[in-house]
């Protein structure tokens, strides 16, 4: 007699005998035992779970001489022959190679007939997906009122493909994939019934390149059998040199160096894989699924997710998920995963993974945006700031301190003593004494300076060695980018300090400048207009885009929050009533002379204030000029702003920009004026914003300059001369516009 393979010896004959399905048994069991079967069923699942095996089972269930049971006898001759497939009563038929819709059309003439000798007429249709549509619209009405005597069992492994029409005429069954907890068992039974034996280890690698399917476990194992040297007693080496798998405890160790940072033991460990004959693929597989244990057990400290997973080995698994971090694990999966994504693609996929594993020794960890954002703002209000956490925590370099992934196989380094160096603090030395200020000239041209463009960030104090990792490195980085930026707190080093000056004369303060002689001898103009020393002032136009609040670029004062101490008033002092210029919050701004807003219409009194205010405050004049004017009367002001814009936000989320808003509206205005914001959104004319008010103007420039350009006598005659045309025009100036104050809002 032929062999016959042990997943067609061992293909289950009663319910009882199908494992891990136990859902879709049951359900079967029940409806047959309260006679509540389906016309129809559609079993779907992967393959080589029982699908058409459980098809058989039903029609023996449905048939046999002492059922209908759901328990057949295998022994009559209904049983008998659905076992060696002679039944004439139950019809298989291969969807695949019996497709058309003339093979339909042939089985709905042939489903009106009585069985012969069977007590139902079923029909099994394996891969029904394979059907064309026409044949899927044939079957509809049949499928919908069947004859009482026909039971139709579908079987498929892509059921999306399957029209929604036919879906919904069935009882569907969905198959599970077979967890290797409930597989090697099964194995195990099999092997003590054909006397033959296997390792648990080769066993649970048999389960797992099986992929939960039952019946393609059984073919490997065929396969094993055949290829040991004694199948009494066949060894786990056995079972992984057949299957090209590479031993769990190998890329354990391979992880361990990748981990450790180590990359010749990396290149060494996975030429001593590859070199046992283990397939590149399942290597890049087995690699991922280390990694994905190694994070399950840091997060859950649990082994309910690893049950195909041996002690020594789950040990081997503890020791490196207490050496690491989850967060840079999580980081080695996700850049590995992307290299096994191009492995089918590659013809020399070796080295792309050889390339992939030297990336995750070289690669730096990454430290969450939340725990940046957390540290930055800590350093910014003079908190402590957390160390080594999200991603800093591990990952350092072999033999490092810094909490990095693996074992470290050298002594680490003596940590250094953290250095406790003071901050340098902006300003002139402590033994400069002040000049005495000579007697001020009446009504001098006030001289305007601007501040330095740049200035250094404080000294800041020596991070012990190993306490933060890589991750506090890149921080440290940022921290000291940031204070440069000016995004966090604390005065920065002079520029006097850091870099020699071009010009070595000193320069005065503002207010010694104010109050010094003018140097030519020629009387000072009474009220002569501010005098910049670095260049014109500033433009009444704002710079558009107007930035947003999380813009690095809008100016967020001292602190990293959106809240600084340029937005408040200022406090009245007595340096402030010797010089009303002492008060304005920036070294920007001109004197403040008083609107005469009552002579003015509504929109110039507001786009005079509105400039003012631009010289002065950036974000104060960021948020106000997204605000559309409604009113502007006796201590009033109503604005425009819709609840969820970034105006509206902002004012909410901070007050002082409201009290700044105060400040500069009482200087300017001559009284107090209170602000009201309608949930209205800006638009021209009625609820005019400086932002469309510049872009219309910009606009009717556009149109004036184009119009121009295609109509303009000499122009045209150019064109005629040189059989031209205009193709484009490019705005070279911006538009003329008269003084503040008599511009008027754009008609």
């Amino acid at each position: 007699m032929a062999y016959l393979a042990l997943a067609r010896k061992y293909r289950p004959q009663r319910f009882a005998d199908m494992i891990g399905q136990e859902h879709v048994t049951r359900t079967l069991e029940n409806a047959i035992k309260s006679d509540r079967v389906h016309h129809a069923y559609l079993f779907c699942g992967v393959r080589g779970l029982g699908k058409t095996t459980a098809a058989r089972i039903l029609a023996k269930c449905l048939v046999c001489e002492h059922g209908p049971t759901p328990e057949p006898c295998n022994q009559c001759v209904h049983c008998v022959g659905i076992n060696e497939g002679r039944s004439v009563d139950v019809i298989e038929i291969d969807g695949a190679s019996n497709n058309s819709v003339d093979d339909i059309r042939s089985l709905r003439d042939q489903v009106h007939y009585l069985p012969q000798i069977a007590r139902r007429k079923i029909y099994i249709i394996d891969e029904v997906h394979m059907l064309t549509q026409a044949a899927f619209n044939a079957l509809l009405k049949t499928l919908e009122e069947p004859p009482p005597h026909v039971t139709f069992l579908f079987a498929t492994t892509d059921p999306h493909k399957v029209l929604p029409t036919i879906l919904s005429r069935v009882s569907r069954l969905d198959y599970r994939r077979v967890r290797a907890a409930t597989l090697v068992p099964y194995l195990q039974f099999i092997l003590e019934q054909e006397g033959f034996a296997v390792e648990p280890e080769g066993l649970y690698v048999i389960a797992r390149c099986g992929d939960g399917s039952v019946r393609d476990s059984l073919t490997l194992l065929d396969k094993v059998i055949a290829f040991a040297h004694d199948p009494k007693a066949i060894t786990g080496e056995e079972v992984l040199t057949v299957l090209g798998q590479a031993s769990r405890y190998a890329v354990a160790e391979l992880v361990q160096a990748i981990l450790d940072r180590d990359a010749a033991s990396v290149l060494q460990r996975f030429e001593q894989i590859t070199s046992s004959g283990s397939d590149l693929m399942q290597l890049a597989v087995a690699i991922l699924q280390h990694l994905r244990d190694l994070t399950v057990l840091s997060l859950t400290k649990s082994r309910a997710a690893l049950l195909d997973m041996n002690d020594d080995l789950f040990e081997q698994l503890q020791r490196q998920a207490g050496a690491t971090s989850p967060t840079v694990v999580a980081q080695h999966f996700d850049r590995f995963a992307r290299v096994v994504d191009s492995i089918e693609h590659s013809r020399v996929p070796r080295l792309v993974i050889e390339m992939g594993l030297l990336e995750l020794v070289s690669a730096e960890p990454l430290m969450p945006l939340g725990d940046l954002v957390t540290r930055l703002d800590a350093l910014s209000k003079g908190r402590p700031t957390p160390r080594g956490g999200g991603g800093g925590g591990g990952g350092g370099r072999r033999g490092s301190g810094g909490g990095g992934g693996g074992r470290p196989r050298g002594p680490a380094p003596r940590q250094a003593a953290p250095a406790q160096a003071a901050p340098m603090r902006a300003g002139p030395p402590a033994s400069a004494a002040p000049m005495p200020a000579p007697t001020p000239a009446p009504n001098p041209s006030p001289v305007v300076h601007r501040p330095p463009a740049q200035t250094q960030a404080p000294k800041r104090a020596t991070a012990p060695a190993g306490g933060g990792g890589s991750g506090n490195a890149s921080a440290d980085m940022l921290e000291r980018m940031a204070r440069e930026a000016g995004l966090l707190g604390g005065k920065p080093e002079p520029a006097q300090a850091r870099t020699p000056q071009r010009n070595a004369a000193p320069q005065r303060s503002a207010a010694a400048q104010r109050s010094a002689p003018p140097q030519s001898n020629a009387a000072p103009q009474r009220n002569a207009p501010p005098q910049y020393q670095d260049g014109p002032p500033p433009r009444d136009e704002p710079p558009w885009p107007v930035p947003a609040a999380n813009d690095p670029r809008s100016p967020q004062g001292q602190g990293f929050a959106l809240t600084n101490d340029r937005l408040r008033p200022v406090e009245p002092s007595s340096e402030v009533a010797k010089d009303p210029q002492a008060a304005c919050p920036s070294s920007r701004c001109t004197p403040r002379e008083p609107i005469q807003w009552r002579q003015l219409g509504s929109w110039d009194a507001w786009e005079t204030f509105l400039s003012r205010v631009r010289q002065e405050n950036d974000l104060l004049s960021a948020v106000l000029d997204n605000l559309g004017l409604l009113s502007l009367t006796e201590g009033h002001v109503e604005l425009a702003a819709p609840a969820n814009g970034f105006a509206r936000t902002q004012l909410r989320e901070n007050p002082e920009i409201e009290a700044a808003f105060e400040a500069l509206a009482a200087a300017y205005f001559g009284e107090n004026m209170h602000l009201e914001l309608v949930d209205i959104v800006p638009s021209l004319p009625d609820a005019p914003s400086m932002l469309l008010v510049y872009k219309e103007r910009q606009r009717k420039h556009r149109e004036q300059i184009e119009h121009d350009a295609h109509s303009h006598p000499r122009i045209r005659a150019l064109l005629h001369a040189f059989g031209g045309e205009v193709e484009k025009v490019d705005i070279l100036a911006p538009p003329e516009l008269p003084p503040l104050g008599e511009r008027g809002l754009p008609s």
